[in-house]
């Protein structure tokens, strides 16, 4: 008896740990949000603003391919209790950059219907966890999502102003075409077509997004522009060393950034009067040095001021509103597809 009292009194003891730890946790939680939400800048976006301009024939052509029909390989790599995840490879039908095949790694709704759905695009480093936690975060709320792998020969890889345009052109031709696979889809609604991208891949977004009409929606995440800009004012380290490098060699940055500013035209604030500020959410970092902050706001003045949350940190240092973000991200795509 006296045992079976000591166990029944150190269970309840045991009990109210864990309430207070939870309550701990809780409150721990509350006030991150808290402080969190309170460190964000948000602005709605202008209400004056009118419409996109038209999309040219010029334009147009430059960025048109081959329609193909696909030679696809597809591998189912996971399952979960609401979707599918597929591994997706096939030929791009041209290359300007490299020769690598188009891939993507494809999370389906596994019941029945059309869905929207979102193309993801990957910071420089690749797919990473933030890039895989929006597209499971999104798939779990009645979202197919199509996050599409970088070539493995990359940006830093160019040697000279024509290079760069090739990768920023052949991102947009990729892209298309994982596009045009999608809407062939049964499960895929193809007038409900969004993208998202963080960092290099919030730059693609607004490529694409300016480019191909189908995409309805936005959301660009550290994105800037123009090219020319982000490389002689960036402060991450590659690119630093690369300028660092030349102007080592006798060459000036004015001349690299009037070089750039002639011969890539597949610029975000080349491409941005063709998007509809009022789809588009951006989040700008207010102290980023790897996408300058000024690089930002010109990307978003151009656009047309569309909705625009800022963080106070810097550009890696934006990790911390992850969580944030993502919610902020599929409540704004919800809200555009009508799902609320």
């Amino acid at each position: 008896m006296i045992y079976q009292s000591t166990s029944l009194w150190q269970c309840k003891l045991q009990e109210r740990g864990k309430c207070h730890t939870a309550d701990r946790t809780f409150g721990l939680a509350l006030v991150c949000g808290l402080v969190l939400f309170c460190s964000c800048a948000h602005y709605r976006c202008d209400p004056h603003y009118m419409e996109p301009s038209a999309r040219g024939e010029e334009m147009l052509e430059y960025y048109s391919y081959p329609k193909q029909t696909f030679d696809v390989k597809e591998e189912k790599i996971a399952e979960k209790r609401k979707y599918i995840v597929k591994k997706v490879r096939f030929p791009s039908t041209i290359n300007f950059f490299g020769n690598e095949k188009i891939r993507f790694d494809y999370y389906v709704q596994k019941k029945q219907g059309r869905f929207p759905t979102v193309l993801m695009l990957p910071i420089s480093g690749g797919v990473d966890f933030t890039v895989r936690s929006f597209a499971k975060c999104f798939a779990s709320n009645g979202f197919n999502c199509a996050v599409v792998h970088n070539r493995k020969v990359n940006v830093k890889d160019t040697q000279s102003a024509e290079e760069v345009e090739n990768y920023f052109r052949q991102t947009v031709l990729d892209n298309r075409q994982v596009l045009d696979y999608l809407v062939q889809q049964e499960k895929v609604d193809k007038d409900k077509l969004g993208c998202l991208g963080l960092s290099l891949g919030g730059i693609r977004t607004s490529l694409i997004v300016g480019v191909d009409e189908r995409v309805k929606c936005s959301v660009m995440g550290l994105a800037g522009g123009s090219i020319a800009d982000i490389a002689v004012t960036s402060r991450e380290k590659p690119i630093r060393d690369f300028m660092v490098d030349l102007v080592g060699k006798g060459v000036g940055l004015d001349d690299v950034h009037a070089e750039l500013s002639e011969k890539i035209k597949t610029d975000p604030l080349n491409l941005a009067e063709y998007i509809d500020a009022r789809n588009v959410l951006m989040y700008i970092a207010a102290f980023d040095q790897v996408v300058p902050r000024k690089c930002g706001d010109q990307l978003w003045r151009t656009i047309g001021k569309p909705e625009v949350v800022y963080f106070f940190s810097g550009h890696y240092g934006a990790i911390i509103y992850l969580p944030y973000a993502q919610q902020k991200s599929l409540d704004f795509f919800m809200k555009k597809f009508y799902m609320k």
